[in-house]
């Protein structure tokens, strides 16, 4: 890997679903690539603590020769979004409280799929290859011209659901890291 990027820290409910398959999925996708380093981490906001991630998507990764299986759920604190450069949920629910109980990190704060589609927004790959604060900045800004958050920025929540809906779930995931990786590879 080359010179850190940043570090972006992945949230979603309970961490044992969405968040931790976003953190580890991008971590394999970074090392397979010889990405750039960056810190990544995830949390829940009402965590299942110390519970492993879910089989159905630690599974999905240990197929892809990801062994996430060291992976143990954690509570979100207010020192973890701080140290943040990019702070990525899961839904657009989750995004709201945060913003509401820590206001600063209004402008670095995204669902995962609202933050690959303002990326993708930027022109002619603006930023690609860039730090994070740096994309944080670029995604910030073109909320306005890239259309507001929508039920399609929300990951649907697989937890103790049918298999279909942890593939349905994990595609969307997969699809997401794709597009945000994009951007954090210099081409």
């Amino acid at each position: 890997m080359t010179e850190g990027l940043g570090s972006i820290l992945f949230v979603c409910t309970g961490n044992v679903c969405r968040s931790p398959y976003l953190e580890w999925g991008l971590r394999g996708a970074l090392e397979s690539t010889g990405g750039p380093a960056i810190r990544l981490s995830s949390a829940g906001l009402a965590p299942l603590t110390g519970h492993p991630m879910s089989s159905p998507l630690l599974d999905r990764l240990l197929d892809r020769g990801i062994d996430a299986s060291e992976f143990r759920a954690r509570g979100l604190t207010e020192a973890m979004v701080t140290r943040a450069d990019v702070v990525l949920t899961a839904a657009r629910g989750h995004r709201q409280f945060l913003v509401r109980q820590l206001p600063s990190a209004a402008t670095r704060t995204f669902t995962v799929l609202q933050f690959a589609r303002l990326l993708r927004a930027l022109p002619s790959r603006e930023g690609a290859g860039a730090d994070l604060p740096t994309l944080a900045r670029l995604a910030h800004q073109a909320r306005g011209t890239a259309g507001a958050s929508t039920e399609h920025d929300d990951i649907e929540d697989p937890w103790k659901r049918s298999r279909r809906v942890y593939a349905r779930s994990a595609a969307k995931m997969d699809e997401v890291l794709e597009r945000v990786l994009e951007h954090l590879i210099r081409r």
